[in-house]
Formats: structure tokens, sequence, C-alpha cells
């Protein structure tokens, strides 16, 4: 999944930015996403939206997007992963994990808190560690939270060899996935 982030920029700009990315995935499984602004992800086609705290509520979303449109939404509790199960969300971005250039000022997650990691074990869709992931991360990551996967931006975009970064970062959570369901996730 690509999610299209253009949290300053007009929606022409984003749409365009959206027609290009859906253009480079087409013909592959490969979803594009709309960060924030629903308006722009079915005026474009895209696959769904993420929202968070401060965009439409995932309620109006699910009411105004099309059947079968992924609607992923922000979490940073047990609360929040447990309303996004509820309230009929495709999946859940968990974060911040780490500090990250794209939201410095996230708060950081509190992954000893008690609860936590049953609300992501009994949540029905997939819950994405998001906030600062590189690959040197993704151990630490699947050790501390029982997540589905993980959401990267600078890690990728800010590498030297974005495609050769993002082979890497695959690589260690197939390592990692396969370490983790043998009970033996290595920090």
């Amino acid at each position: 999944m690509v999610q299209v982030r253009g949290k300053s920029m007009p929606a022409g700009d984003l749409e365009r930015l959206v027609a290009l990315w859906r253009g480079a995935v087409s013909g592959s499984p490969t979803l594009v996403v709309v960060n924030d602004r629903l308006d722009v992800a079915l005026a474009t086609g895209a696959h769904g939206v993420h929202v968070g705290r401060d965009d439409l509520p995932l309620e109006a979303v699910r009411r105004l997007a099309p059947r079968g449109f992924v609607i992923g939404v922000s979490a940073h509790d047990a609360r929040e992963v447990a309303l996004a199960r509820e309230s009929g969300a495709t999946y859940a971005g968990l974060g911040a994990f780490y500090g990250s250039r794209t939201k410095p000022e996230a708060a950081l997650l509190e992954r000893a808190r008690p609860g936590l990691g049953e609300a992501i074990r009994e949540a029905t869709i997939p819950i994405l560690a998001i906030g600062g992931i590189t690959a040197e991360r993704v151990p630490d990551v699947f050790a501390s939270a029982p997540v589905s996967g993980i959401a990267v931006s600078h890690a990728i975009q800010g590498a030297p060899d974005p495609a050769a970064a993002t082979r890497e970062l695959r690589a260690e959570v197939d390592r990692t996935w396969v370490t983790r369901e043998s009970g033996e996730v290595q920090r």
C-alpha cells in the first residue's frame, strides 16, 4: 500500500500526485490511499483514505465512501485500537513508535502500557506500527507489540537508494516475522 501525503498541498496538486501514483502502480496489487483528504481520494479513484484525529470522522467517511473503500485510521493507545475495530476501519496505524521527521510533534507510544498488546491481539483488522521505523528497528517493533506490519516514510524517501531501502525493510520484516511466529524475536 502507498499512502499519498500532501499536508500543505492544494487539492489540485494533491490530485495530480495521487494520479501519478495510481498510474505507477497500475496493474499491480498495490493500493493507493490518500492521507486526510476523502474528497481527493474519491475524485481520483484512489483505493482509500487514511484519517486521523483532526480529520473527518470515520463514521462520516464510511457513509460517503463506496463499498470496498479502504479506510485507515490513526491510533495512539489501546482504546483507539479498539475504537478503530468497532467503528469499521479497514486498518489502524498505531504510533508513534519512535520520533519521526514526518510528525516530529507526535507523542511516543507507551508500548509497555497494560492492555495495548491485548487490544492489538483482539483487533480483527491489521494494526500497523508507525513512526520512525527503520530496518534496524523492525525487530524491536515486532518484539514490543503484536502488530501486523509496519508503515514507513523517511526510511525509504530519505534513503540514498529508495529501492534498496525498500528491499532491506522487506527482508527485515520477513525475517523478523518468521522469528516472531516461532516465538524467538531477537532485539
